[in-house]
């Protein structure tokens, strides 16, 4: 089984633009192992078909100086192991025409990038994986296709996130590359993300992702604020997409449902 950027739940939110649950959580028994609560995430967010979204991605760096940039983006799904994820940078000036192409196909993902002001398309090499994206706080290997048996889980506790109960769960990968932990926080009453913090390839703590801003929309519960922080240089990403507040959703038939987004303020996370 494949996820879209490790946890398929966490990053794969920004690869495939958003992500959407069932809105009745699972019924699932006390005795779920690890890999039982991560693959039940998965298998949620595997759900939407193909989908359209428009988004805002804003950069933060450590003096909270703000760029922001607009996103579409557009994902196809052809059965079960194969799919194409495409985003389009429409402004600012300095970014608008430049576009990303995931094409993941049996468990492997290939990656492009269109840079308009050298008018060339570069493939990403398995060596470029670990290269900031977009200048951003997030990795061409974060925006890949990863296979969940490619790493060990163990539930560590359950502990409050925000008001809501959590799975608190640490993912070893079997071959360390980017990150050497991964601690997931997965909701037990709705199996969405609340966060992850990620740690470097030597240890050291290096990042947290949070979901949050859950709305209901025609019984899909979906988060519309995803953030990234890297708190060992204090810069910020944040992606928006509020679909909750006005018509201008995109249903392409599957079960995601998105629309343009609403600014929101951000916060930066403690070293655990």
């Amino acid at each position: 089984m494949t996820c879209r950027s490790l946890a398929g739940l966490f990053l794969g939110l920004i690869a495939a633009v958003a992500v959407v649950l069932t809105a009745q959580g699972p019924a699932v028994g006390a005795e779920m192992s690890a890999y039982d609560i991560v693959k039940k995430a998965e298998d949620l967010l595997d759900q939407a078909k193909d989908s359209k979204a428009d988004m805002i991605m804003t950069l933060v760096n450590d003096k909270g100086q703000k760029r922001e940039r607009k996103l579409s983006a557009f994902v196809k799904k052809y059965g079960e192991n194969s799919s194409k994820s495409i985003l389009f940078f429409n402004s600012p000036a300095d970014v608008k025409g430049t576009s990303f192409l995931v094409w993941t196909e049996n468990k492997e993902d290939k990656q492009w990038l269109y840079l308009p002001a050298l008018q060339r398309v570069r493939q990403i090499s398995a060596s470029g994986r670990g290269e900031s994206f977009m200048g951003t706080e997030l990795t061409f290997f974060d925006m890949g296709s990863h296979d969940i048996d490619e790493y060990t889980f163990k539930t560590i506790k359950e502990e409050d996130v925000d008001g809501e109960m959590c799975y608190m769960i640490e993912a070893l990968p079997r071959k360390v590359e980017f990150y050497s932990k991964i601690d997931l926080w997965i909701r037990k009453d709705s199996f969405i993300p609340a966060k992850a913090d990620f740690y470097d390839p030597k240890g050291r703590y290096e990042k947290q992702g949070r979901f949050s801003q859950v709305k209901n929309i025609q019984n899909i519960n979906t988060p519309t604020r995803i953030e990234m922080h890297n708190v060992q240089n204090g810069s910020c990403l944040l992606y928006t997409s509020d679909a909750a507040d006005d018509l201008l959703c995109v249903d392409l038939g599957g079960r995601r449902i998105h629309k343009k987004k609403k600014h929101a303020s951000y916060t930066t996370p403690t070293s655990p």
